[in-house]
């Protein structure tokens, strides 16, 4: 089979082929392309990306050319039994060799493997690259030629050499982003059964991730809502206040790497009390649509439409509350009024008075918007 010397667009073809492997690398669905590629390359009948495990013996094959993943299934079965991988030893991250350099061929066609799986399918030569290594297990990229086309020679080898650098290149940079996105996913999935409302935002307030709680709130308008593609404060005379203290607390972490947390109380959809807002930074985050970092804040809202537990409070433990302070705090923090607080606790409002005058000594507030806005500073987002 001829191979051409160019690629797409008249790219010559190995600087092509170079391309479309980091370009996987970001789109694990651009793999099968590029073993088809390069099995028109190496003038292969079979290419595959698999995995190997030396303890076991077994095999899996991540992507394969053609893309019937049958040969990868065939090759499982016989796997314990496949010759080329005798020893870990010859499995070096970045070696590549010939299948004749593992087993002769005269002593390959006398095991099963190759009167069970390889004689079926016509096939005999082996060219491999090793692209990782673990304690025990590599992944390779092989070659299949036909027993009626030559031996992969020098120069095919030294091709694959070239070649290999960026596909271990393009894999641990695919395993790296992968393996970062499903760790966030993991944390940020711990807040979706938060009853506290979280949203991360950017430093112009773009919004990148809220749980449903958050969505719920900016569906209502509960302080919060969308504007276009930004998180505002749904009072339009506080957007300012909001907008700005974003920016404030997401410049600071990136200049001292760590900003102190503020706290805005934002009104509310009448007549329901109050919000109020904890705006922490969350660190520097890259973006790609601007080709550079921004900072990240989180924003955790708490008012009346969130319950808090004053058994597991941190505010309660850190200030030494007593049972009875501790509910009437997390009651006031919930946004309640004296006079509500009084009914759910079926006390009197000068017992609730005197609980809340013993709260801010303990404390040093003087009121109760600032005992709010303590309690805020000191719980954290997640109980």
């Amino acid at each position: 089979m001829a191979r051409s010397n160019t690629g797409p667009e008249g790219i010559p073809a190995t600087a092509s082929l170079v391309r479309a492997i980091h370009a996987a690398a970001l789109n694990a669905g651009e793999w099968p392309s590029v073993l088809e590629r390069l099995r028109a390359h190496l003038d292969a009948r079979v290419v595959t990306l698999g995995r190997h495990e030396f303890a076991t013996g077994s095999d899996s094959s991540m992507v394969e050319s053609p893309g019937s993943q049958a040969f990868g299934i065939g090759m499982a079965e016989f796997s314990a039994r496949n010759p080329w991988f005798l020893s870990s030893d010859d499995y070096l991250p970045g070696r590549v060799m010939t299948g004749d350099e593992l087993i002769s061929h005269n002593d390959l066609r006398r095991t099963d493997f190759y009167r069970g799986f390889l004689q079926p399918r016509g096939l005999l030569h082996l060219l491999c690259g090793v692209v990782d290594q673990r304690p025990r297990s590599a992944h390779v990229l092989s070659a299949y030629r036909a027993e009626t086309q030559p031996p992969f020679d020098a120069r095919e080898k030294s091709e694959l050499a070239s070649l290999l650098d960026h596909v271990t290149l393009a894999l641990q940079a695919q395993w790296r982003w992968q393996e970062a996105h499903e760790l966030a996913q993991a944390l940020l999935g711990l807040s979706d059964h938060d009853a506290n409302p979280a949203i991360l935002v950017t430093a112009d307030g773009e919004p990148i991730y809220s749980n449903p709680a958050a969505r719920l709130l900016l569906e209502r308008h509960h302080g919060l809502r969308l504007d276009g593609s930004h998180v505002v404060a749904a009072s339009a005379g506080e957007r300012r206040l909001l907008s700005e203290t974003i920016a404030r607390v997401a410049r600071e972490d990136a200049v001292h790497d760590s900003a102190a947390p503020a706290v805005l109380t934002i009104a509310n959809t009448p007549p329901l009390p109050p919000v109020v807002v904890v705006v922490r930074a969350a660190g520097q985050v890259f973006r790609q649509h601007v080709g550079a970092r921004r900072g990240l804040v989180m924003l955790a809202v708490r008012g009346s439409h969130s319950g808090h537990d004053p058994a597991t409070c941190v505010f309660a433990r850190q200030y030494e509350l007593t049972a009875a302070q501790s509910k009437v705090s997390a009651l006031v923090f919930a946004g309640q009024s004296l006079s509500t607080i009084a009914q759910s606790l079926n006390l009197s409002e000068n017992t609730v008075r005197s609980h809340l005058k013993q709260i801010f000594q303990k404390t040093d507030t003087h009121g109760q918007m600032e005992l709010v806005h303590l309690h805020a500073r000191v719980c954290p987002t997640l109980p």
